[in-house]
C-alpha cells in the first residue's frame, strides 16, 4: 500500500476543504488513517475513553496527513508540525497551509497552497441548547441584530450557530483563536442570493484579502475562511468511508 493519495486537477488555484463522516466507521475503516499517525498521535488517540472521540481524532489527523502528503508530495507518515505564534499548527518545511476541525461525527480538513486558511464544523441542530445571551458578549452589535430578526427560538439558535461557525473559521485562519477580539468584525451568513461576508474596522483585518464559504453538510454547518489565499474558489469535497482505502492506496481525488 502506498502511503498517501494523489490529487489531480488545477487544485493549487483553489482552497480545498475535505469532509468525512465518522459515524459508523470501525477500526478496519480507519486503518488507512491510523497508518499515517506518528507515535505521539497514536498515544494520544489511545487515551480517549470513548470510541467516538478516538475515531474522530484518528479521522481528523489521519485525513490531514493523507491530504498534506498528496499536496506536498511527501510521505504522510513523515510529516512534522510546529506551533505558530498563537499555537496554530504549521507544516515543517512548508508547502501548504492547513486547518482541521471535527465533531464526534464529522471531520473537516482545509488546505491551501498560499496564505492562511481556517475551517470549522459544528452540529446544526435546531433544538440544540444555545445560550443566546452569550452573543451579547462575543458578537458584534450587527451580528446580535441579525439573530434578533429571526422570529422563533430555533431559528435564532440556527442563526447563532451559522455566525459562530463563520467567526471560528476567521479566527482560525488568523491563527489567533479566542485571543482575538470577536466583536471587532462582523460576519453575515449566506443567503439564496449572496455568499457569506465579513466587515471590520480593524486595519490589520481589512488589509487582508478575505474569502469565506459556508455549506450545510449532513446535519452540520461547515465554514472555511481564506486569508491572502490563491485566486480560485473555496471548494468542498466529501470523502466517503468506502473510498478511504482507495485514497490511501494512491487513488486520485479529482478536483
Amino acid at each position: 500500500m502506498r502511503d498517501g493519495f494523489s490529487v489531480r486537477g488545477d487544485w493549487r488555484h483553489d482552497v480545498i476543504v475535505l469532509t468525512l463522516a465518522v459515524d459508523g466507521l470501525g477500526t478496519r475503516d480507519l486503518a488507512p488513517l491510523s497508518h499515517t499517525l506518528d507515535r505521539t498521535e497514536r498515544e494520544r488517540a489511545a487515551r480517549f475513553q470513548f470510541d467516538a472521540d478516538r475515531n474522530a481524532y484518528i479521522a481528523a489527523h489521519g485525513l490531514t496527513r493523507l491530504f498534506l502528503g498528496a499536496w506536498t508530495g511527501r510521505s504522510p507518515g513523515s510529516l512534522a508540525f510546529n506551533a505558530g505564534p498563537y499555537g496554530k499548527p504549521v507544516l515543517v518545511r512548508g508547502g501548504a497551509s492547513f486547518n482541521l476541525s471535527h465533531t464526534r461525527s464529522m471531520v473537516a480538513v482545509a488546505v491551501s497552497a498560499q496564505g492562511e486558511v481556517g475551517v470549522d464544523i459544528e452540529p446544526l441542530v435546531p433544538n440544540r441548547t444555545v445560550e443566546l445571551d452569550i452573543a451579547d458578549r462575543w458578537f458584534s452589535p450587527q451580528e446580535v441584530a441579525q439573530i434578533g430578526t429571526e422570529l422563533d427560538e430555533d431559528a435564532k439558535r440556527t442563526r447563532f450557530m451559522r455566525i459562530w461557525n463563520l467567526k471560528e473559521a476567521v479566527i482560525k485562519a488568523t491563527g489567533r483563536g479566542l485571543s482575538q477580539e470577536l466583536t471587532g468584525f462582523t460576519v453575515t451568513p449566506p443567503t439564496a442570493e449572496t455568499g457569506p461576508s465579513m466587515t471590520t474596522q480593524e486595519d490589520w483585518l481589512r488589509a487582508g484579502d478575505w474569502r469565506l464559504s459556508q455549506w450545510d453538510v449532513d446535519g452540520h454547518v461547515l465554514a472555511a475562511a481564506s486569508l491572502d489565499g490563491p485566486p480560485g474558489t473555496l471548494r468542498h469535497l466529501r470523502v466517503t468511508a468506502d473510498g478511504l482505502a482507495a485514497l490511501a492506496d494512491g487513488a486520485p481525488i479529482l478536483v
